[in-house]
């Protein structure tokens, strides 16, 4: 347990790939310890609780986020390790104006507006009667490090959207923020409204579910016992690898009960061949030893040869492996990663075979042009992998910002930057 930096909270990073059982006390549990802690969740694969990801995620006012099998996760974790870093936008408040009716416990969804962080977005539903007219405008208040930040939204009122999606996910959110902040209100009327909400957008809650029901009322259909059926349960693509070891297991048990059939069938006929054969065996026996103990010698000395030849083979392949050079990569994200593995604690990079063999032939000619101007070796290795990293990598932005911005942090010289960028453009 670390200890609690003062005005900072702790960072708490929870990675799942299933569900558990207790998912709503995980959930109870982060919103109690949520004014010391702040947590960021991510789920891996498609048999991870989104339930448990999302909220936990909310009740330590920290961002959710999910990534697939075979998915590079780098740029998602980094993204999250910025995020937890940065500070964000709290104590959101939002006036619906004036005019704006309903203030009880079913208008507004979620009821406490949850932090904002750099590159995510806000979304607040609001639920107005009939009878109640709208407001011109929406003020949304934040408290920000610079200072408190103040924005008006116009209503517009001919942006008119027909139909009940909007009133169906607004009576979703209501219901998820009620199921998570049951502690505080009362419990029976949390019940009632969950089931009000489902019963009136058709939705489908703990309260609440669907039923079908057939309308034919045929005394045939009414009459005789009762049929059960078995019904698979769905599970999520690759929950436990169930698909691809059911598969291998059918393939390896039918390839095994084949390959017995034969071998017992092999075993039936040679058994009636050696009844046959015993007779003159037990006659070639001694005439075969002297001929064994003759072949045994040849044998061993030329496995002693052979032991010398692989091992003159093993010593020039291992030799013809450390000759050869570095594996080049395809994608951005190798890239990227084998370029932050030469990055060291202080920020810099240091200089190898993988940077040349990434830029390519600018690599040299910077490394001539630093040389000559008496560049340090790790001033100018640092600037060209910044350089080469913002020219050719924006698309993958949230995976390198920090690496960048720590190694220009410790380079301190931006002279050196545009230098390597200009030589790289041209």
């Amino acid at each position: 347990k670390s200890q609690t930096l003062v005005e900072r909270p702790r960072q708490v990073f929870v990675i799942t790939d299933g569900e558990v059982s207790n998912s709503q006390q995980c959930i109870q549990l982060v919103k109690e310890h949520n004014q010391q802690n702040r947590v960021f969740t991510l789920g891996i694969g498609a048999s991870a609780d989104r339930h448990l990801v999302k909220g936990m995620a909310r009740a330590g006012m920290g961002v959710p986020s999910f990534t697939t099998y075979g998915e590079n996760i780098a740029g998602k974790v980094l993204k999250q390790l910025k995020q937890s870093l940065q500070p964000c936008m709290h104590g959101v408040q939002i006036d619906w104006g004036t005019q704006a009716g309903g203030e009880g416990l079913e208008c507004q969804a979620p009821h406490h507006t949850p932090p904002v962080f750099d590159g995510s977005r806000l979304l607040v539903y609001k639920l107005w009667d009939k009878a109640d007219s709208l407001g011109e405008k929406v003020t949304i208040k934040a408290e920000k490090p610079e200072g408190q930040l103040c924005i008006e939204v116009k209503v517009d009122m001919d942006s008119v959207l027909t139909g009940e999606l909007i009133h169906q996910l607004f009576a979703r959110k209501r219901i998820q923020d009620l199921e998570e902040n049951s502690e505080e209100y009362d419990t029976e009327e949390v019940r009632s409204l969950v089931a009000d909400l489902g019963l009136k957008y058709s939705l489908a809650s703990k309260q609440t579910s669907f039923i079908a029901v057939d309308d034919e009322s045929k005394s045939e259909k009414l009459c005789g016992p009762m049929i059960q059926r078995h019904v698979r349960n769905q599970v999520p693509q690759g929950y436990g690898g169930l698909q691809s070891r059911g598969l291998r297991m059918n393939l390896c048990l039918s390839r095994n009960r084949s390959k017995s059939r034969s071998r017992n069938r092999a075993r039936s006929r040679s058994r009636t061949r050696n009844r046959s054969r015993s007779y003159d065996r037990s006659r070639n026996r001694n005439r075969s030893r002297s001929r064994t103990r003759k072949q045994s010698r040849s044998k061993d000395r030329s496995r002693t040869v052979r032991c010398r030849e692989t091992e003159r083979t093993m010593s020039t392949e291992m030799e013809e492996c450390v000759r050869k050079p570095v594996i080049k990569q395809k994608t951005s994200m190798e890239k990227i990663l084998a370029l932050t593995s030469l990055q060291t604690a202080a920020g810099y990079f240091t200089e190898d075979k993988i940077v040349e063999n990434i830029i390519g032939e600018k690599f040299s000619v910077f490394k001539n042009q630093s040389i000559e101007k008496k560049i340090g070796n790790q001033v100018w290795v640092t600037a060209l992998i910044i350089a080469y990293i913002e020219l050719n990598m924006p698309a993958d932005k949230d995976t390198w910002d920090m690496i960048v911005q720590k190694a220009r942090d410790w380079l301190e010289n931006t002279e050196v930057v545009v230098a390597a960028t200009e030589c790289l453009m041209a």
